[in-house]
């Protein structure tokens, strides 16, 4: 009968040790990678045709590197945080949540960032930017309610024309209606790449609301697989750089487009706090009562359905989908908690006037009044008690 040594009895158990524990390391590679991803958004995903997109063919990478491969449960970002929250039930990760420490999803735990993002000045090649102070004297183009429009109505001296889409803005460039644009440069570098064989020059920029970084999403309920995805991103950083390149992101040093004193439109619409709450958006004004404007639903212009459709296309890249910002100080749902009965009049003095302090244009002679009072009213049908 063969008899095992003590030896030979230790080293087995040791190599079963080993075994076992490695296979609870790599539990994740026994079942696939579950990604929430939007399926019509390149140059970033894409559900179908030859261009996947850079955070699918990441996500994929990164699937091969836990051992194991990569299914997707697609779904349209629009209201990025609501759906998160609501669908990282059925996935593990999300490739595409800013790495802001403000920007919070419940049940959601981030990676470290991988991917710097920015708008970007599209102009003909041969013309130079080092700042903006060249933009002034340019008839410059912009999509309507972004950053960048916010950037230049908030000073004196810039000429911008507005867009709702990127090609209306390519076109406008392509007939010489405008001398130059601001877009967000991933999609600006990509349509450039693909569609204009790169014809324009794509520069980033930096600045308030300009720039950003991405991490990706992972849900709480897989201990340890934010760690394993940190670990993979450190590795694949080089083929992230090469997919920066494929897809066209500008790459050069950023254009600051910072300035260190910034001058209103209209510096006598600018108001004075009295009584600013803590990290608040809006700010409280004293007005006579003639002052105060007429707000009641009657005198809105537009229906509650239509309302929230504008505020949603003009407002949400700031206060998130129907006024539900992730970041505290954006939200609007606390409206009437903060300011009680007069948060009507606070919130049409704040759209109006503007707090170029903290980087909220005065939207006097942009939107219509009967446009505000009707987003007003909108916003009455989200706050919470």
């Amino acid at each position: 009968m063969f008899k095992l040594s003590f030896s030979s009895t230790r080293s087995r158990l040791t190599t079963v040790a080993f075994v076992m524990a490695s296979m609870a390391s790599s539990s994740f590679a026994a079942e696939p990678l579950r990604v929430c991803s939007d399926p019509d958004n390149l140059p970033f995903s894409k559900s179908e045709g030859p261009d996947k997109g850079l955070y699918i063919d990441l996500a994929e990478m990164v699937g091969k590197r836990l051992g194991t491969t990569v299914e997707y449960v697609w779904w349209l970002s629009f209201n990025q945080r609501r759906a998160l929250r609501n669908t990282m039930e059925g996935c593990d990760a999300y490739f595409a949540l800013p790495a802001d420490a403000a920007y919070r999803v419940k049940g959601v735990e981030k990676s470290n960032a991988f991917l710097s993002v920015s708008y970007a000045i599209v102009a003909p090649a041969g013309q130079t930017f080092t700042g903006l102070a060249d933009l002034k004297g340019k008839r410059v183009g912009v999509m309507y309610g972004s950053p960048p429009q916010i950037l230049l109505a908030t000073r004196e001296g810039y000429t911008w024309n507005t867009f709702r889409t990127h090609e209306q803005m390519f076109e406008a460039l392509d007939k010489g209606e405008v001398d130059l644009a601001l877009m967000w440069g991933p999609s600006a570098g990509f349509d450039n790449l693909k569609l204009f064989n790169s014809r324009w020059q794509v520069l980033p920029v930096r600045g308030d609301s300009l720039t950003g970084q991405v991490a990706v999403a992972v849900s709480k309920s897989k201990p340890g697989l934010k760690d394993q995805i940190n670990q993979a991103l450190q590795d694949l950083q080089p083929e992230i750089d090469k997919l920066v390149v494929k897809y066209g992101f500008p790459t050069q040093a950023p254009i600051d487009l910072v300035l260190t004193t910034k001058t209103p439109l209209n510096s006598s619409s600018t108001v004075t706090a009295q009584k600013l709450p803590a990290k608040s958006g809006f700010v409280r004004v004293g007005m006579k009562e003639a002052q105060k404007p007429d707000l009641v639903m009657a005198n809105a212009s537009l229906s509650a359905d239509e309302a929230k459709s504008v505020f949603n296309n003009k407002c949400s890249h700031c206060h998130g989908a129907n006024g539900a910002s992730p970041v505290q100080e954006r939200d609007l749902r606390k409206l009437t908690i903060r300011y009680k009965d007069e948060w009507k009049d606070v919130a049409y003095n704040t759209i109006t006037k503007g707090r170029p302090d903290l980087g909220m244009p005065a939207w006097n002679g942009i939107i219509p009044d009967e446009e505000i009072k009707s987003l007003i009213e909108f916003l009455s049908t989200v706050q919470r008690k």
